[in-house]
């Protein structure tokens, strides 16, 4: 019973260690080559009146919000854990950062640098925090306050649904 109890042990210690090597090879094997990937940053005059309003709104209610949820990966502000210098965690940590501030980054506050326009973003934003999609879940296994809460979520989806609506009239102007 004990060879049995210790041969238990060495297949689970030995296929944890091996997820834990494998997770950061098969991140970067399905890494994203896509079009929409590979598009220009989208160039926007940030000291329109309309996005200026739309800032000083995120500027109050919003970004602090992100500050504390998504700007590790989505910022050029990163708060590295302690465990980013362990070998394949930093190759995995490093990737997973690339890939959302080539999505969108929100280092220069509304509207963010991005490859979609600024209502895109938005709208992108918009569902994100509504399916619940943001943060990934190997994210939120090592981060458990990394979750919007209810009010956080409200308070996102508002601010996301009357700034479309503002660029919408804007636009039909």
């Amino acid at each position: 019973m004990q060879a049995i109890n210790s041969l238990i042990f060495k297949l689970s210690a030995a296929s944890l260690f091996s997820a834990v090597l494998l997770l950061p090879i098969m991140s970067f094997a399905h890494e994203d080559n896509s079009a929409n990937a590979l598009k220009k940053e989208v160039h926007v005059d940030k000291n329109l009146p309309l996005y200026e309003t739309i800032n000083s709104s995120y500027l109050a209610n919003i970004k602090p919000i992100l500050e504390k949820k998504c700007f590790d990966c989505h910022s050029d502000s990163t708060k590295f854990p302690w465990y980013y210098k362990i070998p394949g965690f930093k190759q995995m940590i490093d990737y997973d950062i690339k890939k959302a501030k080539r999505h969108i980054n929100m280092s220069k506050d509304f509207p963010f640098i991005s490859h979609n326009t600024p209502l895109k973003d938005l709208e992108s934003l918009r569902e994100v925090v509504i399916k619940n999609e943001m943060p990934p879940l190997r994210y939120v296994i090592a981060h458990w306050d990394a979750r919007l809460t209810k009010s956080e979520r409200e308070a996102i989806i508002k601010w996301s649904e009357e700034s479309i609506s503002k660029l919408r009239e804007f636009r039909y102007q």
